[in-house]
């Protein structure tokens, strides 16, 4: 039975890997029925890991888990066809739907977000929104709404992450999360470098034109990307394995 559990681990990491590595590859080649073959599954590969953990997750995390992996599977679908308007909205419409229900897994175990800890995504979500505002094209300016409302989504996920309560983490609810070999710490450094990721999906659209200099941008997007769901998957699972033992204390 352990050999069968580790073969199966190796398996679903490696098709994450593959995938994921895919769609670089494609990105950094121009390989465009790569990218459309890759894309749209390799973070929804990732549910396999949940489900084979399943009995480390409380049962309502874990469908809300598997339901944001799916999602953003579908967000890839769309933005891997075209930059065409309709396309974009849908694509960053699946994510916003994404990021509530991480955001939902977190609340659920009790995050909240704080003044303090809030003022970095507040800051980023203000710049992403003046940024689309003053890059808005004639006609398009549905694209720019859609996306600051995303975005929006994006900083309050990263703020809840941030809380240290859930993982039981020691530090201050005041102060960022700082990585370490604590898999528990991952799962707030996965939602910083997604905010990265589509930070750099933004300055890629808005401030490149240089081909080199745009194929090299989706490189980064794609690499921190799919390096930050991995992280937040590992994090859920992480602080939901060590908070199980423990009752919470009596107030």
């Amino acid at each position: 039975m352990r050999r069968t559990g580790g073969v199966r681990r190796v398996l679903e990491e490696g098709l994450f890997h593959a995938a994921a590595a895919g769609e670089i590859w494609a990105a950094h080649t121009g390989n465009r029925t790569l990218q459309l073959l890759t894309k749209p599954v390799a973070v929804p590969l990732l549910g396999l890991k949940a489900l084979r953990r399943r009995d480390e997750l409380d049962p309502a995390d874990l469908r809300l888990l598997v339901a944001g992996l799916l999602a953003a599977g579908v967000g890839d679908y769309y933005m891997s066809r075209s930059d065409e308007d309709d396309q974009i909205i849908r694509g960053a419409a699946a994510f916003g739907v994404m990021q509530l229900l991480y955001g939902a897994v977190l609340t659920r175990r009790g995050g909240r977000p704080h003044p303090r800890t809030a003022v970095l995504p507040a800051a980023a979500w203000t710049a992403a929104a003046g940024l689309l505002a003053a890059r808005r094209e004639p006609g398009r300016s549905r694209v720019p709404a859609v996306l600051a409302t995303y975005a929006a989504t994006l900083a309050g996920t990263t703020a809840l992450a941030q809380d240290p309560r859930p993982g039981k983490l020691a530090g201050a609810v005041a102060r960022l999360v700082r990585p370490t070999s604590d898999p528990r710490t991952w799962l707030p450094a996965g939602a910083v470098l997604f905010a990265v990721s589509d930070a750099a999906i933004l300055l890629r659209r808005s401030l490149l034109t240089d081909p080199r200099a745009r194929a090299a941008a989706q490189v980064f997007v794609l690499a921190t990307y799919n390096a930050a769901q991995w992280l937040l998957l590992e994090g859920f699972l992480a602080q939901s394995t060590h908070s199980q033992p423990q009752s919470r204390p009596a107030r």
